[in-house]
């Protein structure tokens, strides 16, 4: 039986196709990437709040009793100086005439003592009355006139309360609540619990909404922004708005922090009611022609761990090389700055720091750190999986450290030096060796799976 012996050629052949196909499969897989634009960013924050009246005016009387007149309801448009309440007026009253008996009884008195100090001082002069006399009547005289004073002071004082016991606006507005009605007794605004709020009333020309504010976007909110609210009650129509006020006191509520902001509405149709839900858009900022990027290809540099993997790397490795600022370290805290991946024309990639503008949650303005045109990687894209072949990662000279610090090799494929960007490797002849045994390798070299 012969042995069919098969060419040379043929068996050199089946080695290069199998030796092509492994390095077709070894070959770097190249990473999702997305190119810097240019473009417009509209930086918006909404939030949602309540309607309520600018500075409310609660009305009490300065004059207690029953109240036997209350001509205004909840809802009712008063103009300034309006009759709103009257006060059962016959104690004050009373008191008032009595005032009014005690000026007359003062002013007869006075006449009286003023003619008998005429009579005394021409007395006096002719000598038929001593001196301590004629002082005596001087003094007669002066408390005579302090006497009408005190009585006129008096006078005022229960006038006054005759009047305060018709109470008028003191805006005008509209009735907000009233918690009193017909017959109720009431205590005076000077009694010593404050008295009896009778009802509250407030200009409803302009309105405000109290929102609730994420910290996070709290960098966006200034006073004197615009905004436009819209509230359930009318959603076909939005309202003009404006930042009045932020409140420099946070609110927690259930571990998120808060922060309270005004917004003040024009509410000139008077279809705003206290109580009211809607929501605020405060127009923030509005950029034209910025260099932007998706914030999914934005990082802080306090999250490495898609990028090592991506690249074949241990968070360690990457962490050495980057400036100490920019890391927590034992016993201090590093500030986060942000990252992108950008591909070089080599087919390497180049870790940089940037520095970011406003966003509106789907693009964020790029300051410093790329230019228009760069590919950068989008680093939400590639959290999952890891290849086969890492490729190569540099890290830029504005995120590295100063290549005077004393850092050890890197551990992992892919690593640089303190200092020195990590070139991309060329990959090494491959030794001799038997048939299917894997290669060594390098950063970017192909490893086995």
């Amino acid at each position: 039986m012969s042995v069919r012996r098969i060419p040379l050629l043929a068996v050199a052949s089946a080695i290069a196709a199998l030796a092509a196909c492994e390095n077709k499969k070894a070959e770097q897989a190249p990473l999702p990437t997305t190119a810097v634009t240019r473009g417009n960013i509209a930086v918006r924050v909404q939030a949602t709040g309540t309607v309520e009246p600018i500075n409310p005016v609660d009305i009490k009387s300065k004059a207690q009793g029953q109240i036997i007149a209350l001509p205004v309801e909840v809802g009712s448009v008063v103009k300034k100086g309006q009759e709103i309440a009257k006060i059962d007026p016959r104690d004050v009253k009373n008191q008032y005439d009595q005032a009014v008996a005690d000026d007359v009884v003062s002013y007869t008195s006075l006449q009286a003592t003023k003619r008998d100090q005429a009579r005394q001082d021409s007395l006096f002069a002719a000598h038929v009355i001593t001196a301590s006399e004629h002082d005596s009547s001087k003094a007669t005289l002066t408390a005579a006139q302090a006497d009408l004073v005190s009585s006129r002071a008096a006078l005022d004082l229960r006038r006054q309360a005759l009047e305060d016991a018709t109470v008028e606006a003191p805006l005008g507005g509209t009735v907000v609540s009233r918690p009193t009605t017909q017959g109720t007794i009431i205590t005076s605004a000077t009694s010593a619990n404050g008295g009896t709020t009778l009802m509250t009333i407030a200009d409803l020309g302009r309105v405000r909404m109290r929102v609730t504010i994420d910290e996070v976007e709290m960098a966006n909110v200034r006073v004197g922004e615009p905004a436009s609210v819209a509230v359930d009650a009318f959603p076909d129509h939005i309202f003009d708005g404006v930042v009045e006020k932020v409140e420099p006191q946070a609110v927690v509520t259930q571990g998120v922090t808060f922060f309270q902001a005004l917004v003040s509405i024009s509410n000139k149709d008077g279809l705003l009611m206290p109580g009211m839900n809607g929501e605020v858009t405060i127009r923030a900022a509005d950029l034209s022609q910025v260099v932007q990027l998706p914030i999914d290809a934005i990082r802080p540099t306090n999250e490495l761990a898609p990028v090592a993997r991506m690249f074949g790397l241990s968070v360690d490795t990457i962490t050495s090389q980057m400036r100490k600022d920019l890391l927590g370290t034992e016993g201090t805290t590093g500030v986060p700055g942000r990252y992108v991946v950008v591909a070089l024309a080599d087919g390497s990639y180049e870790m940089r720091l940037v520095k970011t503008g406003p966003t509106d949650l789907r693009v964020q303005e790029i300051t410093d750190g790329v230019k228009e045109g760069d590919k950068v990687v989008m680093l939400g894209a590639i959290i999952i999986g890891k290849p086969a072949v890492p490729p190569t990662l540099r890290i830029a000279a504005n995120i590295r450290r100063a290549p005077t610090s004393e850092v050890g090799a890197a551990t992992g494929s892919g690593g640089t030096q303190a200092g020195k960007p990590a070139a991309a490797s060329a990959p090494k002849p491959a030794a001799a060796k038997p048939s299917g045994e894997p290669q060594a390798t390098q950063a970017g070299s192909a490893r086995k799976p």
